[in-house]
């Protein structure tokens, strides 16, 4: 028998879990958390299990495991909230641009003058909602839709990057977003 709810899918969705407001909604987002969780471990149970059948050579049990597990995981997708407290330009003033070089592209080898970034980005791209992460600065680019994230390279690691002869470092590369 399924209870009815007395909030709206609306007011659910408007509550932060992060900072709930009194005894009724830190109880909804408990809920939703061990609701999460107990979705994580069916999909942990079942890829266990897969394994399992797969080293026993019981391929077809495991292949028809593996199509639970990939139906259960198609419905379950946590979503991330990640805060956005600054413009790009904003971002860039983390870093001492006597220091740092921007790496837009990931490959190591074009990295270019913080004020040479932002003497070619356009105004909307700096003004684009961003945040800092340790090397690098993630921001949305609203004429793409999707977040990108930019490697600030120290100085001092240009040298190893760019005229280092091993051919191993020659193409390291940033790892896919």
């Amino acid at each position: 028998m399924e209870k009815e709810s007395k909030w709206s899918q609306k007011y659910k969705n408007s509550i932060d879990c992060s900072n709930p407001k009194g005894f009724s909604q830190r109880a909804h987002c408990q809920g939703l958390k061990k609701k999460k969780k107990s979705k994580a471990s069916i999909l942990d149970s079942l890829n266990r299990i897969a394994i399992i059948l797969e080293d026993n050579r019981k391929f077809l049990s495991a292949s028809e495991i593996n199509d639970v597990f990939l139906k259960l995981a198609n419905k379950f997708k946590p979503e991330y909230q990640v805060p956005f407290p600054m413009n790009l330009d904003d971002a860039l003033n983390n870093y001492d641009a006597d220091n740092y070089e921007v790496d837009v592209e990931g490959d190591w080898e074009d990295t270019e003058t913080v004020s040479d970034f932002r003497e070619e980005a356009s105004d909307d791209l700096l003004h684009s909602p961003a945040t800092v992460d340790d090397n690098h600065l993630i921001f949305y680019n609203e004429d793409e839709d999707h977040v990108e994230v930019m490697n600030m390279v120290p100085k001092h690691h240009l040298d190893t990057l760019h005229k280092n002869p091993s051919k191993q470092t020659k193409f390291i590369k940033r790892a896919e977003d």
